[in-house]
């Protein structure tokens, strides 16, 4: 194993060097480098802190950089990359980053690996739909979906569900985008048509509650539900239209702490969904929150039936 050498001697390459420190066999480390002229010369537990051109004297290979700059990561690439070291081979992007709820939970994993075989979300999407999922229990309703695909992600919930007593609602043409907004939407009709009734149900059908309304939303609602509550609505429908009906539809009808989740809000591909969200929420007291999955929460501040 090659020695280490450090590029960052603030708090990032500090933090990184305990961690080392604490490994079963911790790698020996070199030095530290660093562009700070404040800090070249010094040391840090009696490791010396060269200036970058220090590398210039040193074979690409014979040690590891590990890079702990955070977002200067870019600059730095560039510049070990003109030395003639190679990114993964002889260096790495090592700066501190949270664990993921998969790898703080490790039971999720089997399941996520599972929905993910009939879904389009990232790993990290699904993450926050299972935990806002879970959050739901405790809160008075059922759990809702629009856009359900090939069934991904109604798996997560229906999981989530289990031994709750609440019905999970599953809503979608199953044959593909209805009509589009030309001036909008960049989808069209047909797209995700790769899917159907039959193929969802049973990917379901272990799990008891699950209902199937296959149509264009809202023509599908059943009758009576006028006075239906709601714990969690997913809305990943891609287009302004069908977002604008679900808001208007579902947030009415949910519960107090109840939770709605819109996919897609931050991504360009589907600029309707966060117009329709923008808009109707303009007129209401809750506001959408974006969460750097590129998902939008809003969740219900009173019930207002």
């Amino acid at each position: 194993m090659p020695p280490r050498i450090i590029y960052g001697a603030g708090c990032q390459g500090i933090s990184l060097f305990r961690q080392l420190e604490d490994d079963f066999e911790p790698p020996v480390i070199h030095c530290f480098v660093d562009s700070d002229p404040e800090k070249q010369g010094g040391s840090i537990n009696g490791v010396p802190v060269y200036a970058p051109d220090y590398l210039k004297t040193r074979i690409p290979g014979t040690y590891r950089v590990l890079v702990a700059v955070g977002s200067h990561y870019g600059q730095i690439r560039k510049y070990l990359e003109n030395l003639g070291w190679e990114e993964h081979n002889h260096f790495e992007d090592a700066s501190p980053r949270p664990m993921t709820y998969g790898e703080m939970n490790p039971d999720f994993i089997p399941l996520m690996n599972e929905v993910r075989r009939y879904s389009l979300l990232s790993r990290q999407r699904l993450e926050m739909l299972y935990q806002w999922a879970k959050n739901a229990h405790a809160v008075r309703g059922d759990i809702a979906e629009v856009g359900v695909y090939k069934g991904g992600t109604a798996l997560l919930m229906a999981s989530v569900l289990q031994g709750t007593g609440k019905e999970l609602h599953l809503f979608d043409t199953f044959s593909g985008m209805p009509h589009t907004t030309y001036d909008i939407d960049l989808h069209r009709p047909g797209d995700f048509s790769d899917t159907a009734t039959e193929e969802v149900a049973r990917l379901l059908s272990v799990f008891a509650g699950v209902r199937l309304y296959p149509g264009i939303f809202p023509d599908t609602v059943p009758k009576g539900w006028e006075t239906k509550v709601f714990s969690c609505v997913h809305v990943d429908v891609d287009i302004f239209s069908s977002a604008r009906d679900c808001c208007r539809f579902f947030y009415p009808r949910m519960s107090q702490g109840g939770i709605m989740i819109f996919d897609d809000y931050g991504f360009p591909s589907c600029p309707g969904i966060r117009q329709a969200v923008d808009e109707y929420f303009d007129t209401v007291h809750d506001k959408p929150v974006y969460l750097p999955t590129g998902q939008a929460l809003v969740i219900k501040s009173a019930a207002q039936f």
